[in-house]
């Protein structure tokens, strides 16, 4: 469980600016819980995301907001935000040099993440994207090696990120915690 979400996605963030280091301190924070319940005295049940969901349905802890949220509450909102990166970096992937990277991120944005922020955090996040430069401007910004190697690798990405996705997915549906608060 522990690197599911890993640090090349608060990289990404960082680069960005301050305009999105609000979403790297976010990813930090809900990392942090994570790994809080991984050292806490029941750890044991926090050894993977299966035995979390169950250990946390089977106590009624899902929607626990004490002085630390549930793993399940936060690990299903890294879950929504690894759907966004996927997504995003696939469309990327398939896009044109020219073409803006602000467009396919609030295209995508509305499409994954927008489903379950506020109005206000929705016109937020419509700000902060319009903001991204073009698509070949982002990708030299963001990774070291050579641009033709970058596009192998996003495809790379999504092609091992979406398996991880779509079992999380199947768990909390299956648990039916897809829409906890």
């Amino acid at each position: 469980m522990r690197h599911l979400y890993p640090q090349k996605t608060e990289r990404f963030f960082r680069l960005q600016g301050r305009l999105f280091g609000f979403v790297a301190k976010d990813l930090e924070e809900k990392i942090g819980i994570l790994e809080t319940w991984r050292r806490c005295d029941t750890c044991d049940n926090y050894k993977s995301v299966q035995s979390m969901i169950k250990y946390e349905v089977e106590y009624g802890l899902t929607t626990f907001r004490g002085r630390v949220p549930s793993g399940s509450r936060t690990l299903l909102r890294l879950q929504r935000a690894l759907e966004f990166i996927l997504r995003f970096i696939d469309e990327m992937s398939m896009s044109e040099d020219e073409d803006k990277s602000s467009y396919i991120a609030h295209t995508v944005y509305k499409r994954t993440l927008a489903n379950h922020h506020p109005w206000i955090v929705q016109k937020m996040a419509g700000f902060v994207t319009f903001m991204l430069p073009s698509r070949k401007e982002l990708i030299e910004t963001m990774c070291k090696q050579k641009y033709d190697q970058v596009l192998i690798l996003m495809h790379e990405v999504t092609q091992e990120g979406n398996p991880i996705y779509d079992i999380t997915h199947s768990l909390y549906k299956k648990h039916n915690l897809l829409n906890l608060k």
